[in-house]
């Protein structure tokens, strides 16, 4: 799979692609499933640590058949993700 990003929305929120590689790849990360897109494509929200210790939610459309994921949103964690990621965590 080959994943790409909506950079305008990076932008906005200050997030860089290897910051989103970096909560990809933690154990501590975890999915929430989220309504199909208008499209009719499975997306869920990841919601996780960067290695400088930023919690991040990050919206992923799940694109089948290309083969390919798409970042959609990724900014700071609201406080609802937060606070489920903090509790899953232990602290």
């Amino acid at each position: 799979m080959t994943l790409s990003f909506e950079d305008a929305n990076l932008r906005k929120h200050g997030v860089s692609c290897d910051e989103i590689k970096e909560v990809f790849g933690s154990d501590l990360s975890f999915a929430e499933n989220l309504d199909p897109s208008d499209y009719g494509n499975d997306r869920a929200m990841i919601i996780g640590w960067t290695f400088a210790g930023r919690i991040l939610e990050i919206g992923i459309e799940y694109f089948e058949t290309e083969g390919r994921e798409h970042v959609f949103h990724a900014m700071d964690a609201g406080k609802h993700y937060k606070t489920v990621f903090l509790k899953r965590c232990g602290i």
